[in-house]
């Protein structure tokens, strides 16, 4: 009896030891290596600190600062300040060193840097992206700066640069980059090129966005060159084709800059829309106004039409300029004054932070005074008189200047002002004997034909022109402000300029006519209007001898 229990305490020992894991009767020994792999079969964990050139894996491994160059790893690999520059892995890689290639089958984890590589599977960044073919999706909370992304990408962290084919959501920070798929922003878009549609409930700085927009926030820059959809704030781009503006819900929408090279339909139901700013070169036309509809600034130089307007209590036009008077809705006390020069002169008016092209008469609100509107006028010469023409007033004292032939106009309910500019007489030599001798004795025989009946502008412009045919190379009088620009930039000898972007009014392909418009402005020759330049613009003998006159004080060599 006394063997037999013992036998049978024997067997059931023996059977709960069969019970137990394998990892609790013995620890399967790790293969450490600090050498070279190129070949052979592991079933084992390894740990590499050398190199791994070959071989097949069918444990984790674990490569601590140590490289891995080829091989097939069906485990879990783990680089640990490490490198990859090869191999194909079938299982979960967790990145804290660098991959530089290598097909990973398997989702992918990187706090590291990723430079090169294809992933078939999902791949979480936290760490740097720079380079390497993406088949799934990604979520990247760290910096992608180049790459392919064939699938959808999640970005909470910063794109500088890299193609990606299918869709975007960004939460964070897109500064570069070619963009193939939608993108659905939430952050911030400061670059890049678009090439399908973008709904934005971020901020847009810059970029080129090549398919329709909808806004539901800001957009603060960029070329749009197909329609825009805005429920909230422009106040900066350039806007090729028509833009949509539309309130409701109870949130307000603005523009407050921006180049719009089409028409724009303004319609609102509860909520109020404010124009501050911009540059309208298309018909801007009220479709629906339910709310208050407000224009405070910028420059119209296509109709205005608030004719539909029912209620025309909605409308407030306050300030801006127009070319064409507005139409505003039956019933409205809304009323427009004229601004023009005596003499035809061109003046130039504010928007988008600079200087607008040259007009010789515009319209503005007129004001009253109780509340007048004050505009600003920059004259190609000085004002010496400013008159409200329907009251036959001289409104001089009330006129601010501002400098640089710059000034504020207080608008008081005048049906006109008129600008009363100095006439400018032809620049004096800044050296004895510069004008051509021949020049001289043409302005004298001049002067014996036209007499004393003659003098005034008449003087001045068959003067001037005289004048300009023996100063400017070969005779050519410019015409237009290309023209002129071209002079400039020819005389000084072709400099490059500083900038390389493009204006969107002159051909892209036409280079020198690019240059020669972006250096005179950056020299201060010549104003711009941000994207565009207004070639075509007829320029006066005045402002062509001023622009002569300041090219003689850039550091650059003058030839004729």
């Amino acid at each position: 009896m006394k063997a037999k229990r013992i036998v049978s305490i024997l067997l059931t020992g023996s059977m709960l030891l069969s019970l137990l894991p394998v990892s609790a009767l013995a620890a399967a020994p790790v293969f450490e290596n600090r050498g070279l792999i190129s070949s052979g079969t592991y079933s084992q964990p390894v740990h590499n600190s050398g190199i791994i050139s070959g071989g097949q894996f069918n444990g984790s491994v674990a490569n601590n600062s140590g490289t891995i160059s080829g091989g097939q790893f069906n485990g879990s690999v783990a680089n640990n300040s490490g490198t990859i520059s090869g191999g194909t892995f079938l299982d979960d890689v967790s990145n804290s060193g660098t991959i530089s290639n290598g097909t990973f089958q398997a989702g992918v984890n990187n706090s590291g840097n990723i430079s090169g590589g294809t992933f078939q599977r999902n791949v979480g960044n936290w760490g740097s992206i720079s380079g390497g073919t993406f088949l799934d999706d990604v979520s990247n909370s760290g910096t992608i700066s180049n790459g392919t992304f064939q699938r959808k990408v999640d970005n909470q962290g910063t794109i500088f640069n890299g193609t990606f084919q299918q869709p975007v959501n960004n939460s964070k920070t897109i500064r570069g980059g070619i963009f193939q798929g939608e993108v659905h922003n939430w952050g911030t878009i400061s670059n890049g090129t678009f090439q399908r549609e973008v709904h934005n409930w971020g901020t847009i700085s810059d970029g080129i966005f090549q398919q329709p927009v909808d806004n539901h926030k800001t957009i603060s820059g960029g070329t749009f060159q197909q329609p825009v959809d805005n429920y909230k704030t422009i106040s900066g781009g350039t806007f090729w084709e028509a833009v949509e503006v539309n309130a409701s819900s109870g949130e307000n929408a603005t523009i407050e800059g921006g180049t719009f090279e089409k028409g724009m339909k303004l319609a609102n139901d509860d909520a109020s829309i404010t124009i501050s700013d911009g540059l309208f070169d298309g018909e801007v036309f009220i479709e629906r106004c339910r709310s208050p509809l407000s224009i405070t600034g910028g420059l119209f130089t296509k109709a205005v039409n608030a004719s539909s307007i029912d209620d025309p209590t909605n409308l407030q036009i306050t300030g801006g300029y127009f070319v064409n008077k507005p139409i505003v809705p039956e019933g409205s006390a809304i009323a427009f004054t004229s601004v023009s020069d005596q003499n035809g002169g061109n003046f130039q008016v504010p928007v988008n932070d600079g200087f607008s092209e040259s007009y010789t008469s515009l319209y503005v609100p007129s004001g009253s005074s109780e509340q007048p509107n004050t505009i600003t006028v920059k004259t190609d010469a000085a004002l010496f008189d400013c008159r409200a023409a329907d009251a036959d007033v001289s409104i001089m004292s009330s006129v601010v200047s501002k400098g640089g032939n710059t000034y504020e106009i207080p608008v008081r309910g005048y049906e006109k002002i008129v600008l009363v500019t100095e006439v400018p007489a032809p620049p004096t030599p800044d050296e004895p004997g510069e004008l051509d001798p021949a020049f001289s004795s043409g302005a004298a025989a001049l002067g014996i034909v036209l007499g004393t009946a003659g003098l005034g502008y008449a003087t001045y412009v068959y003067g001037s022109s005289l004048y300009l045919h023996y100063a400017l190379p070969d005779g050519f009088i410019p015409s237009t402000r290309q023209e002129l620009a071209n002079v400039l930039w020819t005389t000084a000898g072709k400099p490059d300029p500083v900038s390389t972007t493009l204006y969107t009014d002159i051909p892209a392909d036409a280079i020198d006519q690019q240059k020669a418009a972006r250096w005179c402005a950056e020299q201060g020759l010549l104003s711009d209007h941000g994207a565009t330049f207004g070639p075509d613009t007829k320029v006066t003998n005045a402002r062509i001898i001023r622009a002569w006159n300041s090219l003689k004080k850039v550091p650059v060599t003058i030839t004729k």
